[in-house]
């Protein structure tokens, strides 16, 4: 059982700041067991960003979809893990944006301005996400003991180029968002789709990390979790020209689906 003070110490020698904007992807039990559990990570993580904003995917996609149109943002759980899920159930002062599949919780001095307005897209990740704020305050990218693949601002970046597999625009599905007020919101939204030719598109959003200047890319251990820490400007920047360039860059095109 690892301690508090040590989880501490190990998200500073990374690169984790007070003061800061962080984006954090993770998986619980890469860490080896920590000191009271998700509550204690997370008193330690938010003392160590003090005034600073921390954020997390509080995706719904395996339940809100084509067949199940509506998203409550107190009711529908996120699918991506176990700490987006204490973190949107059982940390005092989280909001979550309005989005029938990729919302996010924060929480701190940012929290309000990231998840305004992103009732507003009609994408995943539109310019209106938390994912695509980010880098406007300075923000970091946080794979805590998961792959780089699964950074979703990756979509954000993708959406900013619209390679040909990306997005089914002959798709509009009705969703209807429930806010915390009660208030109900017919949202409209274009699937992604991640097919092209016949082939499946996966993801290989790892790729990134190699385009990236020394500066805006940290690697490291916390606890028993292997890390990696990444400027969200520079993600969006390097990713963007990357696409630019090959919009194939990010994908490998296989059969049937991984």
């Amino acid at each position: 059982m690892h301690t508090l003070r040590q989880l501490q110490a190990d998200l500073r020698a990374l690169g984790v700041r007070p003061g800061g904007a962080l984006l954090m992807h993770s998986s619980y039990r890469s860490l080896g067991g920590v000191e009271d559990g998700a509550a204690g990570f997370f008193r330690a993580l938010i003392d160590l960003l003090g005034d600073g904003t921390l954020v997390l995917p509080a995706l719904s996609y395996r339940d809100v979809r084509p067949d199940q149109l509506r998203f409550d943002a107190l009711q529908t759980p996120s699918c991506v893990g176990y700490l987006p899920e204490f973190f949107r159930t059982q940390v005092p002062g989280v909001r979550r944006s309005l989005h029938p599949t990729h919302s996010c919780c924060a929480l701190g001095r940012g929290a309000a301005a990231l998840i305004a307005g992103h009732e507003l897209d009609e994408t995943p990740v539109g310019a209106h996400s938390p994912f695509a704020r980010l880098p406007e305050l300075g923000g970091w990218i946080l794979m805590l003991g998961c792959s780089a693949d699964r950074n979703t601002s990756m979509h954000g970046v993708e959406e900013t180029v619209e390679p040909p597999y990306l997005l089914d625009r002959s798709a509009r599905i009705p969703y209807v968002l429930r806010a915390p007020d009660g208030r109900e919101i017919p949202r409209p939204s274009i699937p992604h789709n991640f097919r092209w030719q016949g082939k499946f598109c996966a993801q290989r959003y790892a790729r990134v990390l190699e385009m990236l200047p020394p500066q805006a890319l940290r690697r490291g251990r916390v606890l028993d979790a292997d890390c990696v820490l990444m400027r969200a400007d520079a993600v969006w920047a390097a990713g963007r020209r990357a696409l630019e360039r090959d919009p194939f860059c990010f994908v490998d095109l296989v059969d049937g689906e991984e």
